[in-house]
């Protein structure tokens, strides 16, 4: 069969869940960068957008999700309390928003297959391909893991319920009555509409709907992204808020506290170590045991955004300065960081008319440039928000605050001073600033006696559902073992099991004597007893006779150079493809120069880039034999990692190193620097004078990560 056929067949052996699973980075570049063309190519031109903020998010399955705030030049400003006004803001946006079903009655054809898995560039835009797309993607449906949740009791029901019966009490905490977080199904309206909900401050907007499951969607967004989507126009601060509050910033799982994880552990903790069993369940609890999802993760490896946006956000330290945090740069020397505001307050003279609210919004901060006329100003992010009320005790930091942003100075106790008069508080220095100057630019910190807007308490209860875990086979195999529970890891039981209890060792006792056992150093005797040989059988010198022309050159070059007394430095290439005979030619090169060193210890060594090369020529690999680094930076050798090695190469005139074609341009110079700090005497040449014969073949396998020598 063709390479296509078993391909298409493994695909469908696996399926697109598996395949998903299997590569949770590809969904999540995909996704990622899919999102970004459609915001940058569709969105942005359709709605004419001029600003946009957004942020992924993954639900406890998985799955990833984006929510974005977006801005649109010319969108209608609207006083939600003007009846009027609210009257324009919903035609406006139900031009764009709607919730009509083009089938409201529609049902499946049959054989009609999935309208997501065609090549939207093959179909035609219709009303039957929308229909077809949203009563797939944007017909909620309610469930009780997903959106089915029980409401939360109010303080007066609460008083109702004290004073029922007990069994009545009991049978509604037991079965609540659910109610559609997503507040469906909704009712239908032949216009769009803005309305406030029962229970909510503020507004929303509600588009014209025949289909009381269907999601407000966007006709060319729906069939342009062909997912399931949820778009609505802002209608106030406090609406953005609690929305970001309810879908933008909470984890799909409740994070357990510590205690909780203890309580968890305690049961499963050793008897013999207590205290170490503990820390290190408790150490997998918080680490090994986590809910994030891969495509999350992979998102994370792949150094992709969490959150964009088209403006730089700059955090703003409202501490007094004496506690702002000082941060230090270690180098060559170690060099304290200046922060924002001291950069402000040292400012050259010719920028003293510069408020810190300019500075921070309009200004280079490094260089004091001002920024172009077209460009965006920056986000303020201010921590901590001091409360503006005057009865409170942060009333005087919050009027700092104020002073600080909009009040040219060079030193925090020229805040007290406005107007040429000298206060003794910032509240005072406040009050007369805002009875004077009412010219100020607004700094987004808020106004003294105006509530905060906080996001509003979700009226149904939390429910946390987990999926089931589909267990591995190790775990079935891991239940049979004795007295060794699958939820237990007590490394403490080996020796103590019943299997091990139960058995008679008298036969065994004695059997095992060898000192090293006893003395727990019995590798490093072994190691000691059976040291590396590099010798090789004998071959007589007529075997040379046996080599081709070209080995008998290359034998030839390398037994003149050795037989010299005063040789200068031998660097040989020496090229030949699979099964011209280069490891033969390796094994005389290494037996005859053996055989004439009579007995002074071999002057040949053989290394190969990978452990598999060096075995077929009798030999070791690079690394070990040169101690080089495997995937980390190449670093001296200690004194006594040094000596070991000049005494490991003491008697070697010559290296050989086979399958060049592995070894990297890198892992070369590192070869290089070793040798030199192996012999310090001649570290002026190249790899320390020692004659060196690369062997193998180009057209091989190449090295990994690193570049080839060709």
């Amino acid at each position: 069969m063709s390479d296509k056929v078993l391909g298409n067949i493994w695909f469908h052996t696996i399926g697109h869940t598996d395949l998903l699973r299997q590569n949770p980075h590809i969904g999540a570049f995909h996704f990622y960068h899919r999102y970004c063309f459609f915001r940058d190519i569709v969105l942005s031109k359709k709605f004419k957008i001029t600003d946009y903020w957004d942020r992924y998010e993954w639900q406890g399955r998985g799955s990833p999700h984006n929510h974005g705030l977006y801005w649109m030049e010319n969108c209608p400003r609207v006083d939600m309390e003007d009846e009027a006004a609210r009257d324009v803001f919903a035609r406006t946006w139900g031009f764009h928003i709607t919730a009509l079903n083009p089938e409201p009655s529609r049902t499946v054809p049959q054989g009609e297959g999935n309208p997501l898995s065609v090549d939207p560039l093959s179909v035609e835009m219709t009303f039957l391909r929308l229909s077809q797309i949203v009563n797939r993607c944007q017909r909620h449906k309610c469930n009780t893991t997903y959106c089915l949740r029980a409401r939360k009791r109010t303080g007066d029901l609460a008083r109702d319920m004290e004073g029922a019966a007990a069994d009545i009490e009991a049978a509604n905490a037991a079965n609540p009555e659910k109610e559609c977080r997503f507040n469906f199904p909704r009712a239908l309206r032949e216009l769009a509409a803005v309305i406030r909900k029962e229970g909510k401050s503020y507004y929303v907007f509600e588009a014209a709907r025949n289909d009381n499951l269907m999601n407000h969607f966007n006709p060319a967004i729906i069939l342009g992204w062909l997912v399931n989507i949820d778009i609505s126009p802002c209608t106030s601060q406090q609406a953005v808020i609690t929305y970001a509050a309810k879908y933008c910033s909470k984890s799909e799982k409740k994070t357990e506290p510590y205690c909780k994880l203890a309580d968890q552990v305690l049961p499963h903790t050793a008897h013999l170590q207590p205290l170490l069993s503990f820390s290190s369940r408790l150490m997998n609890k918080l680490i090994a045991e986590r809910d994030y999802s891969a495509q999350e993760i992979s998102h994370l490896l792949l150094n992709l955004s969490l959150q964009e946006g088209t403006r730089m956000v700059v955090s703003v330290d409202c501490r007094p300065l004496e506690q702002h945090a000082r941060t230090y740069r270690v180098g060559e020397d170690i060099n304290e960081t200046i922060g924002n505001y001291r950069k402000y307050l040292e400012r050259n003279e010719q920028y003293g008319g510069v408020t810190y609210l300019e500075y921070l919004q309009s200004y280079n901060l490094k260089t004091w440039r001002r920024l172009a006329a077209q460009a965006k100003k920056r986000v303020l992010s201010y921590f901590p928000r001091y409360r503006s009320t005057e009865t409170s005790t942060q009333f005087n930091d919050f009027c700092r605050v104020k002073l600080m942003m909009a009040h040219p100075h060079r030193s925090p106790e020229e805040l007290y001073v406005v107007g040429g008069h000298r206060f003794d508080s910032f509240a005072a220095a406040y009050k007369c600033c805002r009875e004077h100057h009412d010219t100020h630019p607004d700094d987004h910190y808020g106004e003294p006696d105006t509530n905060e807007l906080r996001a509003e308490d979700d009226e149904f209860e939390l429910e946390v559902h987990e999926e089931p875990v589909v267990e591995e086979d190790w775990h079935e195999l891991a239940r049979m073992l004795p007295d060794r529970p699958l939820e237990e890891e007590d490394i403490n039981m080996l020796g103590r099991r019943d299997i091990d209890v139960d058995y008679d060792w008298t036969p065994h006792v004695g059997r095992y004597t060898d000192d090293g056992i006893l003395n727990g150093d019995y590798w490093k005797q072994r190691k000691a007893r059976n040291r590396l040989d590099l010798d090789v059988d004998h071959q007589p010198l007529e075997a040379r006779d046996s080599l081709n022309r070209d080995q008998r050159l290359v034998y030839d070059t390398a037994m003149d150079h050795f037989l010299n007394q005063e040789p200068s430095q031998l660097l040989l290439h020496v090229d030949g493809g699979g099964g011209t005979g280069k490891s033969y030619l390796i094994n005389l090169l290494f037996a005859h120069p053996q055989a004439a060193a009579a007995g002074r210890g071999t002057p040949v060594w053989r290394a190969a880039p990978t452990g598999v090369a060096g075995n077929q020529i009798s030999g070791t690999t690079l690394h070990s034999v040169l101690h080089l680094p495997i995937n980390k930076d190449f670093k001296p050798l200690s004194t006594i990692d040094k000596a070991q090695l000049q005494m490991k190469l003491k008697d070697i005139k010559y290296l050989i190193i086979d399958e060049k074609s592995m070894l990297g341009l890198r892992q070369l110079s590192w070869i290089d620097d070793r040798l030199r700090e192996a012999f310090p005497n001649r570290n002026e040449e190249f790899f320390g004078g020692l004659n060196i014969l690369l062997v193998g073949d180009f057209f091989q396998l190449p090295p990994v990560l690193q570049k080839p020598l060709y």
